[in-house]
């Protein structure tokens, strides 16, 4: 469950990805001898010892035939079809990049399935990838390294990453994107694996009554019951830990997209600009677009509340970000402001030369 949300929330909060209300990781396809409809038993978590990897051909990078004591390990599960896996890997090639030489390294591992993942494609995907796949590559051996991770700690939702510390214990299970904080703990040796294996029960608690509200969150939309909506939302935030975030996002999208409501959207969108999401600029990005999107326009938006999210935004990059810049440039495009749209937008562009077709059309519009 927190992989389907959590993953949701962090491919639709980057301002360069498409959005769906209710746009869920792929799940992967259960092994042969594990059924889809057989029910799962977690009998892998955070504080055990990582299960022996089974690569049956090492597609990219050295081979790494065990976990060595004293280096630290992530291995993600990804497909070729998987689009937010697709999304992750420049944040994974980063962090491979920034910890190589503290003796960390990242294993992507996929295997066949009946969604077209082939070892084919694999292959090709890695050299067309190149450095944005700046780690090693591992091809499943009759998807048994998956059984042995994903099946075992009852993962059902890709990418999903695990975290090998320096003694050869998961320290983490979760989306790669959200892995920095903990795996900063484990190179520095400063984690507490204990406090780790009991936030980890607590955050599957978390999800497990997540998964109830989820339960009731689908129907409340088949039947335009916004109120209904509204309320499992907030549970979902009462919950608390990262269940704050992805209650707010998922009742965003839901009311934009979905529910087309001009003053939930706005009253949304308010609560993530002044609550606990303030200070996550991919947030307030992804709000401020959509907000001005033709695909998802609505009559009476507060584009306010648009800019206010996109200059926040902007602030948290120090002007650093040109996307995000972007971003901002195309509110003051949709508000009317074409010569401010203009402005950010050649800031943009000296940041980032592949935004200048944005440029372009904002000094034709100027013209016209």
């Amino acid at each position: 469950m927190k992989n389907l949300l959590l993953g949701a929330m962090l491919a639709l909060v980057v301002p360069t990805i498409g959005a769906s209300a209710l746009a869920q990781v792929p799940k992967p396809d259960a092994p042969a001898s594990s059924p889809a409809s057989a029910p799962q038993t977690t009998t892998l978590g955070v504080g055990d010892a990582a299960p022996a990897l089974n690569i049956e051909k090492w597609v990219k990078g050295a081979p790494v035939q065990q976990f060595e004591k004293g280096k630290v390990y992530m291995v993600e599960f990804w497909a070729t079809w998987c689009g937010p896996c697709i999304t992750s890997m420049p944040h994974i090639s980063e962090l491979q990049k920034k910890y190589r030489d503290q003796g960390f390294t990242v294993i992507g591992v996929t295997s066949k399935d009946s969604r077209g993942n082939s070892l084919e494609k694999v292959e090709k995907m890695v050299t067309d990838k190149g450095d944005t796949m700046g780690y090693t590559v591992g091809w499943d051996k009759d998807r048994a390294t998956n059984e042995a991770f994903m099946t075992a700690a009852k993962q059902n939702g890709i990418p999903c990453s695990f975290l090998v510390d320096r003694n050869g214990k998961i320290a983490y299970i979760g989306h790669p994107m959200s892995i920095d904080s903990v795996l900063e703990q484990v190179i520095a040796g400063k984690h507490d694996i204990e406090k780790l294996k009991a936030e980890a029960a607590e955050a599957r608690l978390r999800e497990e009554k997540a998964e109830a509200l989820q339960e009731r969150l689908g129907p409340a939309i088949e039947s335009s019951d916004w109120d209904s909506v509204d309320k499992i939302c907030d549970e979902m935030v009462a919950l608390g830990g990262d269940m704050v975030e992805q209650g707010l996002m998922i009742k965003y999208q839901i009311m934009l997209f979905q529910a087309k409501d001009a003053a939930r959207t706005g009253a949304a969108a308010k609560a993530v600009l002044e609550g606990p999401m303030k200070d996550n600029y991919r947030a307030l990005a992804f709000i401020a677009q959509t907000m001005v999107s033709p695909q998802s326009k609505i009559d009476g938006l507060d584009m306010g509340v648009a800019l206010k999210a996109a200059e926040q935004a902007v602030k948290l990059t120090n002007e650093k970000d040109g996307k995000v810049l972007e971003v901002l440039a195309s509110v003051h495009f949709a508000k009317g402001d074409v010569a401010k749209a203009i402005e950010v937008q050649k800031k943009a562009v000296a940041l980032d030369p592949k935004l200048q077709k944005t440029l372009d059309e904002y000094e034709a519009a100027a013209k016209k």
